[in-house]
């Protein structure tokens, strides 16, 4: 006979089962789950880091994301092209860059505003000045800043920004950085393994961007967006030294969301056949848990997408396995779910498999064996520390 305790601790794991399903669905409902969704999306849309990204003035935000997207790539192209005019050769880094490399030579589906690099010592030769760039870029854009070292609008993180062009019909803003020789080695770049090393650095770079010289120069021409385009010499070494080496998609949301398989058939049969031994033998009041249990997994199938399918299914395929274990009555054939479930976990698992590569790769590149050391800032009630 079932004690009390186990009954309700058996009920309260299955109202937490449909809760669980409810949360999901909720807190993901209006998500996108392909990249074609994801361009008909309103530049608005939670998913996009727009926040700061545009300029206030000309910000078009009835934009779906496929016209800023468009504007970002004529901005990027016209800004290089004006650089090169005014003897600086621009090249493509940051998300940019990360979009060539993963997208086929193109934008990142979710990207929010352009990114160029400049030599610092190019710059100063040129005699480039915000004036020059603004006279070539014409009425359509405006320079909002512009110097080899940042002279304006050089508060916290934008002193890291030399220059920023906006598009006055959009508002997308490109931003420009400039790179140097490190103007001082770090601790860590004196280690005798690095003293034949020339290292580089992002000027005024929050997150201590520095590589060694040969991931970007010389500098070679390639295209981007189907354009001509200066990228660095190593495009993915660049990155890695930035973002570290695993520069896949990040799990969420975009991986999940975007990239991960939904249920497959041999998935739903098997949860079909689970359901099936569940309801074996179930009669009378003991058919109600069976069916709750049958229901969750059911609306999980049709009421999410992408990857989020396979990652509730493996959470509330151990959550019935736990219930069952406390309530072996409500299961007649307990070996039989039980090697059902595992075959359900293992799919689910495959489905998720580069979710799990790509979040042991950064745990690994971060954690483990990272190209640089990392600095942590931890802030509580307006004071912040940096480890």
């Amino acid at each position: 006979e079932v004690s009390w305790p186990m009954m309700l601790c058996s009920y309260l794991l299955l109202l937490c089962s449909c809760l669980f399903l409810t949360a999901v669905y909720l807190g993901t409902k209006g998500l996108v789950h392909s990249e074609r969704e994801l361009l008909e999306s309103s530049v608005l849309h939670p998913l996009f880091n727009t926040e700061e990204h545009f300029a206030v003035a000309y910000w078009k935000p009835s934009m779906r994301q496929r016209e800023r997207l468009e504007a970002l790539t004529e901005a990027t192209h016209l800004t290089a092209w004006a650089l090169q005019e005014v003897g600086i050769q621009g090249f493509l880094e940051s998300a940019g860059l990360i979009g060539w490399l993963r997208h086929e030579k193109s934008q990142l589906p979710w990207d929010s505003d352009g990114d160029l690099g400049i030599l610092l010592e190019e710059c100063l030769r040129s005699g480039a000045t915000k004036a020059k760039l603004q006279s070539i870029l014409g009425p359509n854009f405006e320079v909002l800043k512009f110097a080899c070292r940042c002279e304006e609008d050089c508060a916290g993180d934008n002193q890291r920004m030399v220059g920023r062009v906006a598009d006055k019909r959009t508002g997308v803003c490109i931003d420009i950085f400039a790179y140097g020789v490190v103007e001082e080695l770090r601790p860590w770049q004196k280690d005798p393994r690095y003293k034949e090393v020339t290292w580089w650095e992002r000027r005024n770079d929050h997150a201590d961007f520095t590589f060694p010289r040969e991931a970007l120069l010389p500098l070679r021409n390639d295209t981007f967006a189907g354009k001509s385009m200066m990228l660095p010499a190593n495009p993915r070494d660049f990155l890695s030294w930035e973002y570290g080496q695993c520069l896949g998609a990040h799990v969420w949301p975009w991986r999940i969301l975007l990239y991960t398989p939904h249920a497959t058939e041999p998935l739903l049969l098997i949860l079909a056949l689970r359901g099936a031994v569940l309801l074996l033998g179930s009669s009378g009041i003991n058919i109600l848990p069976p069916l709750i249990l049958i229901l969750c997994m059911a609306g999980t199938v049709a009421m999410l997408q992408g990857g989020l399918v396979p990652c509730c299914i493996l959470v509330l395929s151990f959550w019935e396995m736990l219930i069952l274990t406390l309530r072996s009555d409500w299961c007649i054939l307990r070996r039989l779910h039980a090697a059902l479930a595992v075959l359900a976990i293992s799919i689910c698992l495959q489905l998720l498999q580069g979710s799990l590569e790509q979040l042991l790769c950064q745990l690994d590149d971060f954690y483990l064996h990272p190209r640089r050391p990392k600095s942590w800032t931890l802030c509580l009630l307006g004071s912040c520390w940096d480890f």
